[in-house]
Formats: structure tokens, sequence, C-alpha cells
């Protein structure tokens, strides 16, 4: 049986190490400890390395082999060349890559949890000598980073841990209720999320507890597709331009921005007030955190808390895909309602005769089911499906709009999105994004004719006066 087993028992503290930047007891080094993700330019010295290295090998591992290899990169020029296979290896000092080799202890995860144990100890020591860590799961290009490191085949990176000076101090981030999450000599059945995509399959409420739960992960997913995001932006910016919502005197509503990536773009163009309604209260100050302005937050339950006709103009981006049919149709006839007369809805939406869908029954057919990673954008933070033109033109009518101007987008993947959906895949298949782009750049000429079935399609709906 594979055990996790500590070192040998000698006195760690008769070796010489350097003495910490503020003396912190164990507890409070766990309570204070953040997830850093922006650093400054102050070099880290080598021997605060080695120090953090010598704490990462005190950490348990499988069966006391110790079978770790850590790689230490801190050269500039290294760093910058990863920055697309490792997010973020730019902009740390300190990047370290814990290796395993995958001969060896791969029975009931030892390697797994071994290198784990060696990064918590690295970023406990880190917090306390004044050093902001970063625990890392995303590689976008493994064969890279492997190339780049010098990896043998049998060698595999477990765990990436960036470290160096921070240049921000994130609040605490709010944790789970334990009584949600902690069973006592037996496991009880506790209430559970659907693992579905569908829509159709949640509620109201497992959606808000589920973007919660997600947003805790604590980065902005600032992660656009670059062309998705600047197509949306550009968008959002005529239209409500168009509409008049530009004025200081206008009342603007977004409708569930969950993590605010679009409505940090809103923000940018409207003068006047600025709305927005969301299902918690954690998610709506995850979103408010990231604008460059204030705006009030209504909680939605399946009400808008607005007086009738008060609000010039709402924006819905990538929102309807992610509700239950019956409250897509509630949210529509409430924003309706809280417009004035002549009110402006400038909705954004994956058309489910695109592409999109085709990708999201491959994903389907090769067994990746999962809601956290549908091929949604945001990303989808819960269940996500595309919707027909014709079922959100029927949707806009039902609730009393009339449609005023419809714009499609990306009849094919842009060459971002192309490399993007292959990034993690291995060599043969990261090598399709070539012809796919090729693709795209050769189909330019035919966009138009073919616009209907762009997967971003837009509409700008009015109510009538």
């Amino acid at each position: 049986m594979t055990a996790i087993e500590e070192r040998p028992q000698t006195d760690p503290a008769a070796e010489a190490s350097p003495a910490p930047a503020v003396p912190l007891d164990v507890p409070t080094a766990i309570r204070t400890r953040r997830t850093i993700r922006r650093w400054t330019d102050e070099p880290v010295s080598e021997e605060i390395v080695k120090e953090l290295l010598e704490c990462a090998l005190w950490a348990p591992s499988a069966c006391n082999m110790q079978l770790w290899d850590f790689v230490v990169v801190t050269d500039a020029a290294t760093r910058q060349s990863l920055a697309e296979a490792v997010p973020f290896a730019d902009k740390a000092q300190v990047c370290i890559f814990i290796c395993y080799n995958t001969r060896f202890s791969e029975g009931s995860y030892a390697n797994i949890q071994s290198a784990s144990a060696a990064v918590m100890n690295m970023l406990l020591r880190a917090h306390s000598l004044g050093l902001g860590g970063f625990w890392q799961a995303t590689i976008h290009d493994r064969q890279k980073l492997r190339l780049t490191l010098g990896l043998p085949k049998d060698i595999d990176v477990l765990s990436t841990t960036l470290f160096g000076y921070p240049a921000e101090k994130p609040g605490a981030p709010a944790r789970r209720d334990p009584s949600h999450l902690v069973h006592w000599q037996k496991y009880h059945p506790k209430p559970t999320l659907p693992s579905s995509p569908d829509p159709r399959d949640w509620r109201l409420d497992q959606i808000a507890d589920y973007q919660q739960a997600r947003i805790r992960a604590g980065p902005k997913y600032n992660k656009p597709i670059r062309s998705e995001y600047d197509a949306v932006r550009g968008y959002l910016g005529h239209a409500l331009r168009r509409v008049g919502a530009d004025s200081p005197k206008a009342r603007v509503l977004d409708l569930l921005p969950c993590t605010g990536l679009y409505l940090e773009a809103v923000a940018g163009e409207v003068r006047g007030e600025l709305h927005f309604v969301e299902l918690g209260q954690q998610v709506a100050a995850f979103a408010q955190a990231r604008l460059p302005r204030p705006a009030t937050y209504h909680q939605y339950a399946g009400r808008i808390d607005l007086p009738d006709a008060s609000v010039d103009a709402a924006t819905c981006v990538f929102r309807l895909e992610g509700l239950p049919p019956a409250e897509r149709e509630t949210l529509l006839r409430e924003t309706h309602r809280v417009l004035k007369p002549g009110g402006a809805l400038i909705v954004a939406h994956i058309n489910r005769g695109s592409y999109f869908e085709a990708m999201r029954q491959a994903r389907k057919a090769i067994g990746r089911r999962d809601v956290q990673y549908a091929l949604a954008t945001d990303p989808s933070l819960g269940p996500f499906m595309p919707l027909w033109p014709g079922d959100v033109d029927a949707l806009a009518g039902a609730a009393g709009f009339r449609v005023e101007h419809v714009h499609s987008v990306f009849p094919l993947p842009p060459e971002d999105e192309s490399k993007h959906r292959v990034r993690s895949f291995k060599n043969a298949v990261s090598l399709l994004q070539y012809p796919v782009a090729g693709v795209y750049r050769i189909s330019r000429p035919l966009h138009g004719v073919l616009e209907p079935a762009g997967k971003i399609r837009f509409l700008t709906l009015r109510k009538g006066a």
C-alpha cells in the first residue's frame, strides 16, 4: 500500500535559513495567505529561492521516496518565452515546476499528493517571507513547456508555482459553510448540483450556487478569445450610442453580468446611471470589483427591483443561453416592463446554427460533457446551450419587443479561436489550428454572404412607444 510519509525527523531549525519578513504562526499564515497574480519587478534572491525549495523538500512524499524534480526558471528571457504556454510565467520573477517520473508512484495518486504537499510548504514559506505565490493548474502548451525545460519523455510536470513580490493585496475570499462540506463518521448525502450543461436541468437557485462557487477561484476571468471580445465590445458601444444610451441622463441596466467581463465594457460607454441585476451578492461584488465606475446592484430572483418604465437601455450578453426556458421568458418580460417606451434591449447570443454547435457536439462525442468547460464564453459559469435565432426572436416578440437590428459575426472560427480550441491537445491535433486559420483568411470575402451562420448574433430590440 502506498503511503504518504514524513522525511526522517531531524530539526530543520538547526539548518541556516533566512529569517521571516514578518513572524507568522502557522494558523495565521494559513488564513492570511492569498493567491497573487500581479508582482513587482523586484528580483527574488537566490537565497530565498533556495529557502523555498528547502521547505518543499521537507514535505511528506509517497513512501518517503522524494521522487520530485524541481525545475526553477528565473531567467527573464526564458520566462518571456513561456508566456503563451504558461499563463503569468512572464510576470512572476520565479517559476518553479514540480516534475515527477511517470514510471514511479502514480498509484493512488501518490505523485500528485506528494507534489501538492511540496507546493503548500513553498506557498506558506513564501508568504512568511513577504512573497506572493500563485499555484496554477493551467498549462496552455505542454509540448512547448517540455521543450523549453528539456524534459525527458518519462518526466512530467505536475504543478506550476509562480513567485514574486506582490503588487496587489487581495481581500479574503468568501469561504463555503463547513456544514456543506464536512461529513462526520461517514458520508451524508447533501443536495448536489446538476452535472448537465443543459439549462433545462437547472433551477435558478442552483445556477446562483454554482456561479458563487466558481467565482471563488479568484481571477477576473478576463480571458476571452480576443476576436470575440472585440466584436462584442464593438457592437455594444455602437448600439448604445445609436440608441442614445451614452447620454449623461440615461439609465442603463445590464442583465446578469456574472464575472462582469462585458459589464466592464458597458461601463466604459455609459455616462449616466449604470445598474445591473445578478443572482447573488458574492457574484455581484465580484463583478463590481472590476468596474472603472460605480454601478448599482439589484438582486434578481425572477423580478427586477426597478420601477416600471424607468430604464433607457439594457444589455444582455451570453446570458439567455444559461437560463432555463421559463426563466428566459421571465427575464425578457421583466426587462420590457422596466424599459421606457422606445427603450432598447441589446442582446448578444451564440447561434446554435453556427460552427459552435458542431464543436459542442464533437466535444460531447469525445466524452467531455462537464459544465465548467462547455464551449461557452466568459467562460460559462454554469449551464450553457446555444440558441436558435428563430427561438430568440420569438422570445423577444412574446415579451413585447420588436427587432430593430440584427448582425452576426464569425461564420467560421477566427484564427485566435482555432488556436484556443486545440491548445491543450497533443501535437497531431494542435496542428489543426493552421489549416482552420487559413480557411478563415481565404474565406473573408464571403463572410457577408455567410453572416446568418455567424457564431455570435447581435440584436437591438425596441419596446414600442
